[in-house]
Protein backbone atom coordinates (compact mmCIF):
# COMPACT_ATOMS: atom_id res chain seq x y z
CA UNK A 1 0.00 0.00 0.00
CA UNK A 2 2.89 2.70 0.66
CA UNK A 3 4.08 1.72 -2.79
CA UNK A 4 1.12 2.37 -3.88
CA UNK A 5 0.82 5.96 -2.44
CA UNK A 6 4.31 6.97 -3.68
CA UNK A 7 3.66 5.80 -7.19
CA UNK A 8 0.29 8.10 -7.13
CA UNK A 9 2.19 10.89 -5.60
CA UNK A 10 4.43 10.65 -8.64
CA UNK A 11 1.80 10.42 -11.18
CA UNK A 12 0.06 13.69 -9.85
CA UNK A 13 3.82 15.77 -9.86
CA UNK A 14 4.51 14.75 -13.72
CA UNK A 15 0.94 15.97 -14.41
CA UNK A 16 1.48 18.31 -12.46
CA UNK A 17 4.87 20.04 -14.22
CA UNK A 18 3.50 18.69 -17.84
CA UNK A 19 0.42 21.41 -17.34
CA UNK A 20 2.62 23.99 -16.05
CA UNK A 21 5.24 23.58 -18.81
CA UNK A 22 2.29 23.60 -21.74
CA UNK A 23 1.22 27.04 -19.81
CA UNK A 24 4.56 28.50 -20.73
CA UNK A 25 4.37 28.04 -24.14
CA UNK A 26 2.85 31.22 -25.97
CA UNK A 27 -0.21 30.91 -28.24
CA UNK A 28 0.96 29.70 -32.11
CA UNK A 29 -2.27 31.45 -33.17
CA UNK A 30 -3.42 34.57 -33.84
CA UNK A 31 -7.07 36.44 -33.77
CA UNK A 32 -8.06 36.73 -36.85
CA UNK A 33 -8.04 40.31 -37.49
CA UNK A 34 -6.84 42.04 -40.69
CA UNK A 35 -4.24 43.58 -38.96
CA UNK A 36 -1.92 41.58 -37.51
CA UNK A 37 -2.23 42.04 -33.10
CA UNK A 38 1.11 44.21 -31.85
CA UNK A 39 1.81 45.56 -35.62
CA UNK A 40 1.17 49.30 -36.61
CA UNK A 41 -1.08 49.66 -39.58
CA UNK A 42 1.61 51.14 -41.67
CA UNK A 43 4.07 48.40 -41.03
CA UNK A 44 1.09 45.95 -42.07
CA UNK A 45 0.52 48.15 -44.95
CA UNK A 46 3.86 48.72 -45.90
CA UNK A 47 4.60 44.44 -45.90
CA UNK A 48 2.06 44.02 -47.80
CA UNK A 49 3.31 46.43 -50.45
CA UNK A 50 6.75 44.63 -50.11
CA UNK A 51 4.37 41.71 -50.94
CA UNK A 52 2.87 42.65 -54.10
CA UNK A 53 6.69 43.85 -55.80
CA UNK A 54 7.87 40.41 -54.88
CA UNK A 55 4.80 38.89 -57.10
CA UNK A 56 4.74 41.00 -59.69
CA UNK A 57 8.40 40.85 -60.19
CA UNK A 58 8.28 36.85 -60.17
CA UNK A 59 5.55 37.08 -63.21
CA UNK A 60 4.33 33.59 -62.23
CA UNK A 61 0.33 33.04 -62.83
CA UNK A 62 -0.02 33.51 -59.05
CA UNK A 63 -2.69 36.31 -57.98
CA UNK A 64 -1.19 38.91 -56.77
CA UNK A 65 -3.46 40.33 -54.50
CA UNK A 66 -4.05 36.86 -52.45
CA UNK A 67 -0.40 35.94 -52.70
CA UNK A 68 0.48 39.83 -51.02
CA UNK A 69 -2.15 39.70 -48.58
CA UNK A 70 -0.98 36.69 -47.40
CA UNK A 71 2.53 36.78 -47.18
CA UNK A 72 2.24 40.16 -45.96
CA UNK A 73 -0.12 38.86 -43.22
CA UNK A 74 2.15 36.16 -41.67
CA UNK A 75 5.85 38.67 -42.70
CA UNK A 76 3.86 41.38 -40.18
CA UNK A 77 3.31 38.95 -37.53
CA UNK A 78 5.77 38.81 -34.67
CA UNK A 79 6.50 35.08 -35.13
CA UNK A 80 5.85 33.57 -31.50
CA UNK A 81 8.81 32.48 -28.93
CA UNK A 82 9.04 28.94 -27.91
CA UNK A 83 11.73 27.87 -25.62
CA UNK A 84 14.41 25.72 -26.73
CA UNK A 85 13.02 26.08 -30.22
CA UNK A 86 14.57 27.89 -33.43
CA UNK A 87 11.93 29.34 -35.99
CA UNK A 88 11.82 29.46 -39.76
CA UNK A 89 13.04 32.48 -41.78
CA UNK A 90 9.65 34.33 -41.25
CA UNK A 91 10.21 35.62 -45.35
CA UNK A 92 10.25 32.06 -46.77
CA UNK A 93 7.77 30.81 -44.00
CA UNK A 94 5.15 33.75 -45.45
CA UNK A 95 6.42 33.37 -49.31
CA UNK A 96 6.21 29.66 -49.11
CA UNK A 97 1.95 29.59 -47.23
CA UNK A 98 1.34 32.78 -50.08
CA UNK A 99 2.53 30.64 -53.10
CA UNK A 100 0.63 27.25 -51.99
CA UNK A 101 -2.72 29.04 -51.10
CA UNK A 102 -2.82 30.91 -54.11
Amino acid sequence: MPNDARIYLVMIAIGASLIFLVSLVPPLTSGNSAVASGVSQAEFDAAVAAEMEHCEALGGGLDCQCYAGISGYVRALEPPRVPFTRSLDQTELARRQAAHSC
